[in-house]
């Protein structure tokens, strides 16, 4: 049997991750969800070599986006990383980009998009 891509999403809006997870289980990638920055670092150490991306809300209810990216950049820094953010910060979006995250999304965005992002990164 053909080991699915592992994503593991990290965002405190549930609406959001249900979508996102539907959508990507129907394109083919095994999903891990996680609601808090620990939660996140939690999975990625139990999981790193088997995760194919991460995607990253920069507001998190127990840490800043930019701290869990770090954290994983620590342990893998060619990781692909994918910011989703609320607000449109083109500093910050540059910065993030410099530092190595492959993707930055202002949110709402069009999920087709995110799937579009995953596929390129294969």
């Amino acid at each position: 049997m053909v080991e699915k891509n592992k994503i593991l999403i990290i965002e405190d809006d549930f609406d959001l991750v249900w979508m996102i997870n539907k959508l990507l289980e129907i394109q083919g990638y095994e999903v891990l969800t996680a609601v808090t920055a620990s939660q996140g670092i939690d999975f990625f150490s139990r999981y790193a070599f088997q995760i194919k991306a991460v995607v990253v809300d920069l507001t998190l209810p127990d840490a800043r986006g930019e701290d869990v990216v770090a954290e994983i950049f620590k342990v893998f820094p060619k990781m692909p990383v994918i910011i989703t953010s609320g607000f449109e910060d083109r500093t910050q979006r540059t910065k993030l980009i410099d530092r190595g995250v492959a993707a930055y999304l202002v949110k709402p965005y069009d999920l087709n998009n995110l799937v579009k992002i995953l596929t390129e990164l294969n």
